[in-house]
C-alpha cells in the first residue's frame, strides 16, 4: 500500500481528478490547507487598509494505492 500526497493550487483540481480518473484511480482524500513557497505571498487591499497574506490557500490532495496500481502509474 503506499500513500501519495500533492499539494497544488485550487484550480487544478478538477484536472487532477478527472486525469487520476482516467488512469483508474477510483478514491482521493482532499483537505483545504494553506502555505507559503516560492511566492512568500503578496498583499491586498481589504476595506482600504493593505494587508499582507503570508499564506496562499492550497489544496492537498492524497491517494491511497495498492503497490500494484502504484507500479502501473
Amino acid at each position: 500500500m503506499k500513500l501519495i500526497t500533492a499539494i497544488i493550487r485550487p484550480y487544478k483540481l478538477e484536472d487532477v481528478r478527472s486525469e487520476l480518473e482516467s488512469i483508474g484511480i477510483k478514491g482521493i482524500t482532499i483537505s483545504e490547507v494553506q502555505g507559503f513557497g516560492n511566492t512568500k505571498g503578496h498583499a491586498e487591499n481589504y476595506r482600504g487598509v493593505q494587508v499582507l497574506v503570508e499564506y496562499i490557500p492550497k489544496i492537498k490532495v492524497e491517494i491511497a494505492c495498492s503497490d500494484a496500481e502504484y507500479k502501473q502509474t
